[in-house]
């Protein structure tokens, strides 16, 4: 898959750059950070049901980079092993390839106007094993999805801590993949992070990602 169709408008570059380097607690401080949460808001403009439309692709990596591990989301759609319309799918990819996806028991396509989609991606690295997944999902048309671990992805790594995150991968390399005149917005409403320490951390954003004008 070549992600640089889903890169974010370069007005939104002096955004991404304010935060590219990562939290800032844990920087100030060189404390490990254990868990990286995103929460993300789609708001939805004139849905087209029987094309899967909108499209949406988000990407999340534990480090600064896509050469190695790092998580696909799609919303209203999967695309692994072939194309699927609706509902949720968690992707893990290793470079250019897919090893693994799940996907949410709903299987129900965007269907109402103005309506809005909720969820949050979090990364938790423990000892050896990281897990990524999608949780709180919220959408009248999906419904709730993300509980009882379906959209959940566990691999172990060598990796001891997730300070090499970046916001930045996860904004330019996330978008709109198809029907973007059909979002109204995509944005990263909040990083929420974990050190350990045991503190919490939070960063309001919020970041709109700029959509596309594919019909």
């Amino acid at each position: 898959m070549n992600w640089s169709t889903l890169r974010a408008a370069s007005a939104f570059l002096p955004m991404v750059a304010l935060i590219a380097t990562g939290p800032p607690a844990a920087q100030a401080a060189d404390t490990d950070v254990l868990m990286i949460e995103e929460h993300w808001e789609l708001q939805v403009g004139g849905p087209d049901a029987d094309r899967s439309a909108p499209q949406v692709s988000m990407v999340m990596s534990p480090t600064g980079h896509l050469d190695g591990n790092f998580f696909v989301v799609t919303v209203n759609h999967g695309s692994f092993p072939d194309f699927s319309p609706g509902g949720v799918q968690v992707q893990h990819w290793i470079g250019d390839h897919c090893a693994d996806a799940k996907n949410s028991y709903s299987k129900y396509s965007l269907i109402y106007d103005g309506e809005t989609v909720s969820w949050k991606q979090r990364m938790t690295l423990d000892g050896g094993t990281l897990s990524f997944e999608v949780i709180d999902g919220s959408s009248e048309s999906i419904g709730t999805f993300g509980a009882n671990g379906l959209l959940k992805d566990t691999i172990s790594v060598s990796q001891t801590r997730l300070n090499t995150y970046v916001p930045a991968i996860s904004l330019t390399e996330s978008g709109i993949g198809f029907a973007g005149n059909r979002v109204s917005s995509l944005t990263l409403k909040k990083l929420v992070w974990k050190t350990a320490d045991g503190q919490y951390h939070e960063l309001n954003a919020p970041i709109d990602i700029s959509t596309g004008l594919d019909p």
